[in-house]
């Protein structure tokens, strides 16, 4: 019994150790999608701003046309 103890304690060690061994990778990862997920939403947000100023710009020149037919 206190073999099977010791071989499951060894196990858990080694692979505690890969895990630590690839610990900074999945930090590197995890921050680089981080940059990704921030550039996507200021991409975005500025698709948005755009198109909202496009439509206003719309809403501009519809209201001036407007004016001048009336």
């Amino acid at each position: 019994m206190t073999d099977m103890t010791e071989q499951m304690k060894k196990n858990f060690e080694e692979i505690k150790e890969r895990i630590d061994e690839h610990k900074d990778d999945f930090e590197a990862i995890q921050n680089s999608v981080s940059q990704l997920s921030d550039k996507l939403k200021d991409a975005k947000e500025g698709w948005e701003s755009a198109r909202a100023e496009k439509g206003d710009k719309n809403e501009i020149a519809k209201d001036e046309e407007t004016h001048q037919t009336h």
